[in-house]
């Protein structure tokens, strides 16, 4: 299989899990000099553990995706024991993004559509605009009675109008998006507590790197750069770090 390119709230986690998993060796490494040659030989080791982890998580940019054989017969499995929205969702994005499947996740999802799940629903319109179809993504999101309501709905709505050039809405969306993602969250994707903090901290900066995008486009330069930094202090990896283009100029 090829290359997977993945949404960079994912690859945000799967970047900080890499960096857990080398991290983790060096700590281990660090704490056993310091037991067996002293204090200064085990921080030593530690800092350099920590900068070699560091610098390997913000040179990854791509993740092997899993094996086809082994996840199509996992995705079989799950799907006869569990028909919710949210293993539907599931499914419909490996089918996606693991088998280039587009047209059986689409049908998949809109089968179900009528459920109006939000996870679902963001799944479909997210594949439709990907699939540079952005009318119907937007209908698809328009259809689903609770779409003001749910934080994840509205973002993809943002991307739809961003898309669209229609800059002040997506602004409006967006930021109406932070406001109940600060109250309620983000749906629950099945992953464990600690991976939906990390995605919820993706999804949140990535919010704010998209205002951004949009006030640089309605040369608003100085909401432009708040956005920018606000999101930017959510990502520990300083690679997904956003910041004006330096031919921009701005008033502070």
């Amino acid at each position: 299989m090829g290359q997977v390119k993945y949404d960079l709230q994912v690859l945000y986690v799967y970047k900080l899990y890499y960096f857990f998993s080398i991290f983790i060796f060096f700590i281990l490494t660090s704490l056993f000099l310091c037991w067996r040659f002293g204090p200064l030989l085990g921080v030593f080791s530690f800092v350099i553990g920590f900068c070699t982890a560091y610098l390997l998580m913000m040179r990854k940019q791509n993740f092997p995706p899993p094996d086809k054989k082994s996840t199509a017969q996992k995705m079989a499995k799950e799907i006869t024991q569990d028909s919710t929205p949210l293993a539907i969702s599931r499914f419909a994005s490996q089918l996606y993004f693991y088998f280039s499947e587009t047209r059986q996740a689409i049908a998949l999802l809109e089968k179900y559509q009528n459920t109006n799940d939000p996870l679902l629903c963001a799944t479909l319109a997210d594949i439709l605009l990907r699939e540079d179809r952005p009318k119907h993504a937007l209908s698809t999101i328009m259809k689903n009675p609770t779409f003001y309501s749910e934080p994840l709905l509205l973002i993809i709505l943002g991307n739809i109008l961003q898309h669209m050039n229609k800059w002040p809405d997506a602004i409006k969306i967006y930021e109406h998006s932070l406001a109940l993602a600060q109250k309620s969250g983000f749906p629950h994707n099945g992953t464990d507590k600690f991976t939906q903090f990390l995605l919820t901290l993706s999804y949140t900066a990535t919010i704010h790197h998209s205002l951004g995008d949009c006030y640089v486009v309605t040369r608003d330069y100085t909401k432009a750069n708040k956005h920018y930094i606000l999101g930017n202090i959510r990502f520990f990896d300083i690679s997904l770090w956003r910041k004006l283009k330096s031919h921009v100029t701005y008033t502070a």
